[in-house]
């Protein structure tokens, strides 16, 4: 009776996604159990459910260990993006007419993408944060592991499209920022790569634990505007246009600050529609 629960709890771990050393541990310490009570199988439960809370348990704690360290690892690359963006102004960069075709083309990303990892990355701690419960439902899982792998990618394309970007001016721009910008993006992508570890690892998780996942207004304590998500978008999308607008108004070149503001209320509302239900931003 023993070895045929064993084997069943053995199956059902890997079907939860519970497999190698952490299996072989769990497995051990329940045959250990089951030894020294031999009547304790009935009281173990069903092999399933058992399996099914130990993948609840992990996957929680396991999700919210990987939105922290992915947070961590684009803080890096945060650093390493607004010290490379500041020091092109001293480092002598040359107009964008004379940049070459490959840095013309890395261009949008260096400036898209790391909006989109620093929105995902701040909404999976946010939500990491928010829900401290033993166990989530797996819908909640999904969208935390979701909003931290799409940070972690971005901020990848970030790091490879700057470097790429200085690699191609660096016979018209000073060494100093070139080589701190390649040995700056190289590092930071290391990290990120190292931060996707544990992401894989909780996504490999897959416990069935029924629950709604939730959206932004629960994030943010906005349940006010979640029959009408898009009146939040909106109002987002002004408000971060109108402070580009004025930002270029402050350095004297009010026409150009409006078009970048309108291009950036733009991009807010697109990304809202293209990424909302993904990263559970709206239902």
């Amino acid at each position: 009776m023993i070895e045929d629960y064993l084997a069943r709890l053995r199956s059902e771990l890997a079907a939860v996604g519970i497999r190698g050393r952490l299996r072989a541990r769990i497995l051990a310490e329940s045959e250990d159990h089951l030894r020294s009570d031999p009547e304790g199988v009935e009281r173990f439960g069903a092999a399933n459910e058992l399996a099914n809370s130990f993948a609840a348990e992990l996957g929680a704690r396991a999700s919210r260990r990987a939105a922290v360290s992915a947070f961590a690892a684009l803080g890096v690359a945060g650093a390493v993006y607004a010290v490379s963006f500041i020091g092109a102004s001293f480092g002598h960069l040359p107009p964008s007419d004379l940049w070459p075709t490959l840095a013309l083309l890395s261009f949008p990303a260096i400036i898209v993408a790391p909006q989109v990892a620093f929105v995902s990355g701040s909404l999976a701690l946010l939500r990491s944060l928010r829900r401290r419960d033993r166990v989530l439902p797996s819908a909640e899982l999904r969208v935390m592991h979701r909003r931290t792998g799409l940070a972690l990618l971005a901020g990848l394309a970030t790091m490879a499209a700057l470097a790429l970007f200085a690699f191609e001016v660096r016979n018209e721009t000073d060494g100093w920022w070139v080589v701190f910008t390649l040995a700056g993006s190289a590092a930071a992508a290391s990290l990120l790569v190292v931060a996707a570890v544990p992401t894989t690892g909780a996504a490999r998780l897959r416990p069935r634990v029924a629950g709604e996942a939730g959206d932004v207004f629960d994030d943010l304590g906005l349940a006010g505007y979640r029959d009408d998500p898009w009146r939040f978008a909106r109002r987002v999308a002004f408000a971060v246009g109108l402070a580009v607008w004025i930002a270029g108004i402050v350095q004297g070149d009010p026409i150009d600050g409006a078009i970048r503001g309108l291009a950036e209320a733009l991009a807010c509302l697109a990304g809202f529609a293209a990424f909302g239900r993904f990263l559970g931003l709206r239902r």
